[in-house]
């Protein structure tokens, strides 16, 4: 394989994603107990990289402690850039640039995607393909204003390339995975301002050379909000849960609907029903007689007799008393505290460390 680097970007606030990402950066969200990043990380290394960057602003210490005690064997590959101010997707490609001269492929991977895609494949595709980039796209049905939407010919050259149109339907989207040669790097503007690389990159690209999309037919999830987390771990749940043996790691008393996760060290006591499509971390406790469903339980959360939680993602360390119930849609923040018999209404969003004493109405938010 031919010579390449990595720039993995990890930087950036993932104000959307609050409260989870109070206390964490969003690359440390956990998919089935392991953080997001160590996914990226897994498919980086596969593709035998010479150096792998990281690039870093928002908690970086927190990325960098995880990166040095769980990546030790390939330390000696990973530097890190740490931002001073946010510089948008494209600014680190210019902190690269001003610390070493990029005289090989450069592949450009966003932090907070979930997906299979085989980065050894996407290279081989771009040395095949011979052009000055490449980019990775995936099929999307729906709303596609949130996304970069192309077009491609029958050689997958790009023809045209809009940034988050306003349209409906189904599409191939910016999957936020690139392939870059030196002569494409050259066309970002070397400059201090916030860059994007859908806005200031991409169109000179296609404007001058031939840029090719590399069509993801796996799954894919952009971690955006917590709708999108959950959905991503569900899609875990298929990938990587397959029997029983793989999905109970915990002690069970309880009743469990398939697809589910009980992680290492969790205790489901009588009487309780998990499941289907619900994700108990490591070292959760749940007392007798809960009910939870589609839902996300992080590591170290109690959760008393009689509570019932509906299609909500919970932090760590939350404790959820007796007969307290949580609708569909809320998001509960690390080491928050929710009395008994406590109602949270649908879409409520609770933030770290706060006491809820009193029900909370409908999208309700205690920041």
């Amino acid at each position: 394989m031919a010579r390449h680097s990595v720039l993995v970007l990890a930087g950036g606030y993932a104000t959307r994603l609050r409260p989870l990402t109070y206390t964490r950066p969003k690359p440390m969200l956990p998919i089935l107990d392991k953080p997001l990043l160590d996914y990226i990380l897994e498919s980086v290394f596969k593709s035998s990289p010479d150096t792998v960057y990281v690039s870093l602003r928002y908690l970086a210490d927190y990325i960098i402690g995880h990166i040095s005690s769980r990546w030790e064997k390939e330390i000696h590959k990973i530097k890190y850039l740490v931002e001073d101010r946010p510089l948008g997707d494209a600014g680190p490609i210019n902190l690269l640039r001003n610390i070493r001269d990029i005289d090989s492929t450069l592949v450009v991977v966003n932090g907070d995607i979930f997906s299979n895609v085989d980065l050894a494949k996407v290279l081989e595709f771009h040395k095949k393909s011979g052009g000055a980039a490449t980019i990775v796209l995936t099929r999307v049905e729906g709303d596609l204003s949130k996304y970069g939407v192309a077009e491609i010919d029958e050689r997958f050259r790009i023809t045209k390339f809009v940034e988050k149109p306003k349209i409906e339907g189904e599409g191939l989207v910016n999957a936020g995975i690139y392939v870059f040669e030196r002569e494409a790097l050259e066309m970002l503007p070397r400059d201090d301002r916030p860059l994007k690389i859908s806005i200031h990159l991409i169109p000179r690209l296609i404007s001058r050379f031939d840029v090719y999309a590399y069509v993801h037919m796996g799954y894919w999830f952009d971690i955006g909000t917590p709708e999108d987390y959950l959905k991503a771990n569900i899609a875990a749940l298929g990938e990587y849960c397959r029997d029983e043996d793989s999905c109970i790691r915990g002690i069970c008393e309880g009743s469990v609907e398939y697809p589910s996760y009980i992680g290492e060290g969790a205790r489901i006591e009588r009487d309780s029903e998990i499941g289907p499509y619900t994700i108990i971390l490591s070292n959760v406790n749940i007392r007798p007689a809960v009910k939870i469903r589609r839902s996300i339980v992080m590591s170290g959360t109690i959760i008393c007799k009689g509570s019932l939680i509906d299609s909500s993602v919970i932090g760590e360390r939350v404790y959820i008393g007796k007969w307290v119930r949580i609708d569909e849609g809320s998001v509960v923040g690390d080491y928050a505290y929710i009395a008994d018999m406590v109602h949270v209404g649908r879409e409520a969003r609770i933030g770290p460390h706060r006491e809820v004493e009193r029900d909370l109405a409908e999208r309700e938010i205690l920041p």
